[in-house]
């Protein structure tokens, strides 16, 4: 598991920390990075043993820039920070909350965004070559004239029968959705049923195909976060269950959020901020009830 932590977000002293659960605890955090700016939003890919970090790092969002560092011992030790894309200046590359997914023809696909004084819009980054060069999508299609707010950031990804699919944090009061044939073009981002609040979401397929996603359920663009739950989709995002709650505490400044999701295909195991101090473990057995 791997966060971000400091004084408080976006200051000097924002750096990036890791524990590693063995089986029965979590061992002692371990600082990976080391900078005079902040870091931000680690995002974790295991491919072929080996484990890949990545990070943002700046003192502004649409200045941010994207470095990675590399693990071949489960997390003991790592290799030094490179930039994902050189000399990039666009406000990052790469995974900005969300994992990647690894395709079923072995491609790296990480859900991108940026983030502007007037506009959010969100992409992915495309990897044929194992992370060493990166290919940048077209923009999902957003329809900035009729928006409440900003746009969409920080998608999150899945592949199913040839297609990728992302959902999407938005500034509309709802989870947004889009649809791509080769991860290139992408349509139209189209509301879904499920609530947003303009925060963090994460999702995860499912052995069985079905889409898990963890989200705050409150239809406010800036909305309270005391409240996370789950909802499951059989139809690829199109259509969910009821939310199922995680947590709920009835202090409106109380937060549950930025959640992350990933399954060994036994259990779904989930992380989230709880009350922007510490990080929340939840571990749900998968059924076939």
């Amino acid at each position: 598991c791997a966060w971000f932590a400091g004084t408080k977000e976006g200051n000097d002293d924002v750096e990036i920390y890791l524990s590693v659960n063995d089986g029965n605890a979590w061992n002692e955090p371990k600082k990976l990075t080391s900078t005079d700016v902040p870091c931000w939003n680690p995002v974790l890919l295991e491919n072929n043993g080996e484990i890949t970090l990545f990070y943002k790092v700046g003192r502004k969002i649409p200045e941010w820039q994207t470095y990675y560092i590399k693990s071949i011992d489960n997390g003991d030790t790592w290799t030094s920070p490179v930039q994902l894309v050189e000399d990039d200046i666009s406000g990052g590359r790469g995974p900005v909350k969300n994992k990647a997914i690894i395709t079923a023809d072995k491609r790296i696909i990480a859900p991108a965004s940026v983030e502007t004084d007037t506009a959010w819009d969100a992409f992915v980054d495309i990897s044929a070559d194992g992370g060493i060069t990166w290919q940048k999508s077209k923009i999902m299609p957003f329809d900035h004239s009729s928006a409440d707010g900003k746009g969409v950031i920080q998608p999150t990804l899945w592949e199913c029968g040839g297609k990728f699919f992302a959902l999407l944090r938005s500034t509309e009061g709802r989870i947004m959705r889009s649809v791509s044939e080769d991860g290139i073009v992408w349509s139209k981002c189209e509301m879904t049923e499920l609530p947003n609040n303009n925060s963090g979401i994460d999702c995860v397929k499912l052995p069985n195909g079905d889409i898990f996603v963890v989200f705050n359920p409150i239809a406010e663009s800036w909305g309270d976060r005391n409240v996370i739950s789950y909802a499951v989709s059989s139809d690829n995002g199109k259509n969910f269950s009821e939310p199922m709650l995680i947590e709920k505490d009835d202090d409106t400044e109380a937060e549950f959020s930025y959640p992350a999701v990933i399954t060994d295909g036994k259990y779904i195991y989930i992380t989230y901020t709880h009350y922007r101090k510490t990080v929340m473990f939840v571990k749900l057995e998968i059924t076939t009830d």
